[in-house]
């Protein structure tokens, strides 16, 4: 049962990627981002990991995306012509890749009489706040303080772009 939720949500999660590439508004590809960042979620739930899976939710689709939605409005451009058409006839292969790989995990699963590739349970304390905190701390210190720098750049790089070129009604 494992592997096959494991696939479904990796399906999931390569479609809610793809989706997100190919749209031609921000702010519907930060809601198919949303959505991958979701089934991720279900892949740490999986590997008994259930705060990591909390943690995407929160602060993954949660609080960084609400700050992205917010740049994305705030220097929203031009609504370019064809914006609001459909996906064309050239991508449905995006669409019909994760139900096939579906398809192929089952009938996998099934000829090989229910055996899965997994290694094995997680070792003690994977996912837990200890674990993840030792290493956020420790080992990847340096690491996750250059992303919240380059993080804080980004967002005030992007208030300095839209500053100058947003025409407020009330000057």
């Amino acid at each position: 049962m494992e592997g096959i939720l494991f696939w479904v949500f990796g399906s999931m999660m390569v479609f809610g990627g793809l989706m997100m590439v190919v749209q031609r508004s921000a702010v519907v590809s930060a809601v198919w981002l949303i959505f991958a960042f979701v089934s991720a979620a279900g892949i740490f739930a999986l590997l008994s990991a259930p705060f990591l899976a909390v943690m995407q939710i929160l602060v993954y689709a949660g609080a960084i995306m609400v700050l992205f939605l917010f740049v994305i409005m705030m220097l929203q451009g031009p609504v370019l012509e064809g914006d609001q058409k459909l996906l064309g006839r050239s991508l449905w292969p995006a669409v019909a890749i994760p139900p096939l790989a579906i398809v192929v995990m089952i009938v996998g699963y099934v000829m090989r009489n229910g055996l899965t590739g997994w290694g094995g349970p997680a070792p003690e304390g994977f996912g837990s706040p200890e674990h993840v905190a030792g290493l956020l701390l420790g080992k990847y210190l340096l690491a996750f303080e250059l992303i919240s720098i380059v993080l804080l750049v980004a967002i005030i790089g992007a208030l300095a772009v839209g500053k100058d070129e947003r025409k407020l009604p009330w000057k």
